[in-house]
């Protein structure tokens, strides 16, 4: 069912939610979240008229792409919904391909998450009301939130909402709910001249900012947030007391929002190099960075732009760094486990270095990320400690600590 509303005069939305699909030998389902709660879903387009989209000429606003992943507290029936759009997904069997992954047409189609259906397995006659924590993410550069959603599935098995924000034109591809899409504008991203490149940079760290914060105050909107979660108390979403995670440069805006919106308690940067508006300022917030194998704060064959080294100083706050060895900037995606249920994992190294992936296991991968990310957000949200976050641990020796 389609809807639209208006938000604050600032704000309009659309909202979808999956659907039960009949299984057929040719889906291939990803695991089931490893969490106690099963896993609900929505899909939601959200438009910000006060601002006006940086990488494009004209004056249009500003059009977000978020998916919501929520705990489902009772048993419910499962059903496997869409991981892509058919049209993003031919988008990603051609984009994988030309980098040398056996994903033909028709690949990402077949591919299915695990959600929670709305049909309950038993009657209930009196649900009471959940409140859970809210959680913000955003995507690395040039790939789309819907790389991400096995992650963010898990996460939110374990008892968390989990807001995924795809910002337009600076990811592969942004399908809206009416089938348009924002591709990528690779004009301003493929250049040699690296002062342009920052200053490009820059911008899409402090847009992604301004899309946080709008996102946050859209899901304030408790109309809004019981259309898209529910089972919510009459209020709606608890937005003041949030954390957030990031890919690549998703990380970079985890990091630079944490001054700017007093909202957001914590931040945590997978593998991204740290700039934008906020590093001059640093924060006194607990901050956390998870990098691949080889790429540490001293790492001489980093970009300056993009090194921690230099930020490290101004986290005045708990903070902690990270290696996980066996991998590349990408297994900070779904791509190990995707490319693991498809069967499709490359052997070629070369193939493996043109994607940015290193050689572990698709599963192992899934577990180091989620529960390390797990461990953050239950230490910002709920002041929980773990042994996780102190130092090396016999069950992930794949991790190590940069002190």
């Amino acid at each position: 069912m389609l809807q639209s509303y208006t938000l604050l005069a600032l704000a309009s939305f659309m909202l979808c939610s999956a659907t039960p699909v009949e299984r057929s030998p040719a889906q291939l389902a990803l695991p089931k979240p490893t969490g106690i709660y099963q896993v609900g879903r929505s899909v939601t387009e959200l438009i910000d008229y006060s601002r006006t989209q940086p990488f494009l000429e004209g004056d249009e606003p500003v059009k977000l792409m978020i998916s919501v992943f929520y705990p489902v507290p009772r048993q419910r029936h499962s059903i496997l919904g869409a991981y892509m759009p058919p049209e993003t997904a031919g988008i990603e069997d051609l984009e994988l391909s030309l980098a040398g992954v056996a994903a033909p047409n028709g690949t990402f189609e077949k591919l299915f998450l695990h959600l929670a259906s709305n049909e309950l397995t038993e009657n209930v006659t009196n649900q009471t009301s959940c409140q859970y924590p809210l959680i913000l993410f955003m995507p690395g550069q040039g790939t789309t939130r819907l790389f991400y959603q096995q992650i963010v599935s898990t996460i939110a098995s374990t008892g968390y909402i989990v807001v995924t924000i795809d910002a337009a034109y600076d990811v592969d591809v942004v399908e809206y709910l009416d089938g348009s899409l924002a591709m990528f504008n690779a004009s301003l991203w493929e250049t040699l001249d690296l002062i342009a490149l920052n200053r490009t940079g820059f911008t899409a760290v402090e847009t992604r900012v301004g899309d946080i914060s709008f996102v946050l105050d859209s899901l304030s909107n408790a109309t809004l947030a019981h259309s898209l979660v529910p089972n919510l108390p009459s209020y709606g979403l608890n937005t003041t007391h949030t954390a957030m995670f990031g890919h690549s440069l998703g990380g970079a805006a985890a990091f630079s929002v944490l001054e700017s919106d007093d909202r957001i308690l914590g931040g945590l940067d997978m593998d991204g190099g740290l700039f934008g508006p906020g590093v001059s300022a640093g924060t006194s917030k607990p901050f956390m960075v998870m990098g691949h194998e080889g790429y540490t704060r001293d790492n001489q064959n980093d970009d300056p732009f993009l090194t921690w080294k230099a930020v490290w100083p101004n986290l005045l706050g708990w903070k902690s760094d990270i290696i996980v060895q066996g991998t590349g900037h990408y297994d900070f995606t779904d791509y190990p486990i995707v490319f693991e249920t498809l069967e499709i994992t490359p052997r070629n190294q070369t193939v493996l270095d043109n994607i940015l992936l290193g050689n572990m296991k698709g599963k192992r991968a899934l577990e180091i990320v989620t529960t390390y990310v797990g461990a953050f957000l239950d230490f910002v949200i709920y002041g929980k400690c773990s042994v996780l976050l102190d130092g090396p641990v016999a069950e992930f020796p794949e991790v190590t600590f940069e002190y």
